[in-house]
């Protein structure tokens, strides 16, 4: 059963949050946590995903990268109805409610496999096994610890300087290794400081100043 509460280290990401962290449009952010978070996949887990009050929804890090996993299955062309069923399989095979935050996954635009225990399964139940590993994963922004759990996100491509880290600042983004918000850095930007003046208040590379500035710029 899920508990739709906010716990220390997960993270709170409002839909706004999850919107600007994937680049996702407000109302499809919305649509899924409603849809299928928390009604399809949250009837089977006896619980709602998000949590808060109605109109100020969030959900912690591991709904994040589930988004995110959904959102790249779609660009890759699988259909929302086998995303779901492979989230069900997945979901059951792995003994979570968050099987796309706990398995890396990947798809050959056909069909849904996921790692673990070094195999790659396909995700339909039979549990069928490709030891060749002969799909590539596309989930290049998603860092996964030694147990297959998703532990960071970096939003930038080609860059690790911004990361989406659940156990610092409450998952906003910040610099990495740093633990200094992003938005701090838009905000003395914004107000008159040089690029130069930040990288010496806090002791940043200007490539640092540079991602945190561009992570805003992103959707222009």
């Amino acid at each position: 059963m899920i508990k739709n509460e906010p716990k220390l280290g997960e993270g709170i990401y409002l839909i706004k949050d999850v919107s600007e962290i994937l680049l996702l449009p407000y109302s499809k952010v919305r649509y899924w946590m409603h849809e299928f978070w928390d009604c399809r996949f949250g009837k089977i887990h006896g619980g709602a995903y998000s949590f808060g009050e109605q109109g100020n929804k969030a959900v912690n890090f591991f709904a994040l990268i589930e988004f995110y996993t959904f959102y790249q299955l779609r660009v890759q062309g699988v259909s929302s109805q086998q995303i779901q069923k492979a989230h069900q399989i997945m979901s059951k095979e792995l003994n979570t409610p968050f099987p796309f935050a706990t398995a890396e996954v990947s798809t050959d635009k056909k069909n849904i496999w996921y790692e673990t225990l070094g195999n790659i399964i396909k995700a339909d139940g039979k549990k069928q096994f490709d030891i060749k590993k002969l799909i590539s994963p596309f989930l290049h922004k998603v860092e996964f610890d030694k147990n297959n759990v998703a532990t960071r996100f970096f939003p930038l491509e080609n860059s690790k300087n911004v990361v989406v880290d659940p156990k610092h600042q409450f998952g906003q983004p910040t610099i990495s290794g740093r633990n200094i918000n992003v938005a701090t850095i838009k905000k003395l930007y914004e107000g008159g400081e040089s690029k130069e003046s930040i990288s010496i208040l806090y002791n940043l590379k200007s490539s640092e100043v540079n991602d945190a500035l561009r992570y805003y710029k992103r959707a222009s």
